[in-house]
């Protein structure tokens, strides 16, 4: 191919690649998807908010069970597994009763070793034909399918009451209340393939949202924000996943069986629920088969990059300060015992920050926009890297929509970042920009979760997954987010956009509606770059029809933003932490 070709310059412009830095960190590698054979021949489609995703995995379940295909599979990972109900009463134990009761013989750790109600009250997770998702993937296990779930839990996080972790302990409480119950539905012969995932950083989760589906001749996967839990179809949840098919879903399907090897490896630890015991792994659980072959990318459809995110594991031998001040030797004993310490991931023992280096490469070379939709915008590198690309160039538009999970706790991690990072040096623009600034929109949405973690550039170049705009999604979580360039002018990226965009100004899309290729008015016309951005400042230009407008709900805001709660470095530490400190 040409090296000078429009889709070869798009390449150098927005992938990473290998060439583009002389030197890199430990963990810092460009994506493995380089070539075209292994970059292209993709289709990607996308699906935003829960019920439309929770519909598209529906039709692929019941696809499968209705196939002969041979090799038929499903895997499916979770931060989150809502497959079971989970009841406020439910109690977490640290240990059996042996050895709870040896270790309330040691006072300092009787706080930390108590049983603890969860509190909370969640439902199992219901698709939108009213099915329960538990019961559509035991039906397709029982068709012959090989179904497998990796879910994960925090060993730290599920066992002990340290009041930093009481939302994780919730979510964990659910995740091992669906192990143990999709374990019965699996049979005895079939409990094998649901299996804990504990191969977290300590002060990370296993993030990332996935489903790798196929048989002997075709892989497609999933991935997003989506976890597979019932409140992720609320209206004031908003959300977004793709589906992708082609050489991009095999690599997927590898870093699955990857993190399911990696599981196998480890011992097999106890959880206690209500008094019963649930293993995290079972003794019949057995290796994931290879997928099959792709098909090689010949440069047409979507060039797409697998991001992954994998921890570095680095400890002090006391363990942090803040989980027991009182005494380094009390806390090394806490550390050692507990599952705070983790050993390096075998597949990635310096890490693998490949989505940090792949956003770093997009904003860098972005020409006309950049826009973000993300639930906490902590991240100081993210916003120096936004920063700079706008001082290179004045003309570029940045917009950035912020809804944060109402479940987590006030801070002052973004007003920090934005405040610090993104807007030094931007000029002011007082007349027709929201924000006061040139270039620069940042907008609220209070009352919605924005948990779509999207990222698209010049209506060419996108990034949908699992990671978040936070320091934790470059470093810390183990996340699997997808690159994708239009680098043969599919529109791909350009309609991702003008849904999104129409979702912010009330609009159905075509495929919510009941009459099949309704389109709303102005819908199309969104699609027109120089129009649809005036949705965002009036000092952009372009004009949309009169009735086109962003919600009613979605304020923006002058910049500097207001500071409500202060910033403390350390807590940004614990909270959005950096798996390359020593802890």
């Amino acid at each position: 191919m040409n090296p000078s070709s429009k889709p070869q310059s798009l390449i150098g412009r927005y992938l990473a690649r290998e060439t583009d830095r002389p030197e890199w960190g430990d963990g810092q590698y460009a994506p493995q998807q380089n070539f075209l054979g292994d970059l292209s021949g993709n289709t990607v489609d996308h699906f935003i908010n829960g019920v439309a995703y929770f519909k598209a995995l529906e039709d692929e379940i019941e696809a499968l069970r209705a196939s002969t295909a041979n090799g038929r599979y499903l895997y499916l990972t979770a931060w989150w597994l809502g497959l079971s109900r989970l009841p406020a009463d439910t109690e977490v134990q640290a240990f059996g009763e042996l050895a709870g009761t040896i270790v309330q013989q040691f006072p300092v750790l009787k706080d930390y070793t108590r049983p603890v109600r969860v509190g909370a009250e969640y439902p199992p997770l219901t698709l939108p034909s009213g099915a329960l998702l538990s019961r559509r993937l035991e039906e397709l296990h029982k068709s012959g399918a090989d179904v497998r779930i990796l879910a994960w839990v925090s060993p730290f996080a599920a066992r002990y009451d340290v009041p930093e972790f009481g939302g994780i302990r919730i979510v964990n409480a659910q995740t091992l209340l669906s192990v143990a119950e999709m374990r019965s539905r699996f049979g005895e012969q079939g409990a094998g393939k649901v299996m804990v995932n504990l191969t977290a950083h300590p002060l990370g989760a296993v993030h990332c949202k996935l489903v790798v589906a196929g048989d002997h001749t075709s892989t497609r996967a999933f991935t997003g924000g989506i976890d597979p839990v019932m409140n992720r179809t609320a209206p004031a949840w908003h959300d977004l996943a793709v589906r992708v098919t082609g050489p991009a879903a095999a690599a997927i399907h590898r870093f699955f069986q990857q993190m399911w090897a990696e599981n196998l490896k480890l011992p097999a630890e106890n959880f206690v629920v209500d008094r019963h015991p649930i293993e995290s792994r079972l003794k019949t659980a057995t290796a994931v088969p290879d997928p099959p072959e792709p098909p090689r990318g010949n440069g047409t459809g979507a060039h797409v990059q697998v991001l992954r995110t994998v921890p570095q594991m680095r400890f002090s031998s006391s363990g942090p300060a803040w989980l027991y001040g009182k005494s380094s030797v009390v806390r090394a004993l806490i550390t050692a015992g507990v599952g705070f310490r983790k050993a390096p991931i075998s597949f990635a023992p310096d890490g693998l920050f490949e989505f940090k280096v792949a956003l770093q490469k997009a904003i860098g070379g972005a020409e006309k926009y950049i826009f973000i939709a993300d639930q906490a915008f902590s991240s100081e590198e993210i916003m120096d890297w936004i920063n700079a690309r706008l001082l290179q160039k004045p003309d570029l538009k940045v917009i950035l929509l912020h809804g944060g999970d109402p479940t987590n706790p006030p801070s002052g991690d973004m007003p920090e970042a934005v405040n610090k990072h993104l807007i030094p040096n931007v000029p002011q623009l007082l007349l027709g920009s929201r924000s006061g600034l040139q270039g620069l929109e940042v907008y609220g949405w209070p009352g919605t979760a924005v948990h779509c973690k999207a990222t698209i550039i010049d209506d060419v170049f996108c990034i949908v997954g699992s990671a978040n705009a936070m320091r934790r999604s470059l470093y810390t979580d183990t996340e699997l987010s997808v690159a994708v360039l239009d680098a043969t002018e599919t529109g791909l990226v350009r309609r991702l956009r003008r849904d999104l965009w129409a979702k912010y100004c009330g609009m159905t899309l075509p495929s919510e509606m009941l009459m099949a290729g309704a389109v709303q008015p102005g819908y199309d016309e969104l699609l027109d770059l120089g129009n649809a951005l005036s949705l965002w400042s009036e000092s952009w230009g372009g004009a949309l029809p009169s009735h086109v407008k962003l919600l009613p709900g979605l304020k923006s805001f002058q910049l500097p933003m207001p500071v409500t709660e202060p910033y403390s470095q350390e807590q940004h530490d614990r909270e959005d932490a950096d798996s390359r400190m020593t802890f």
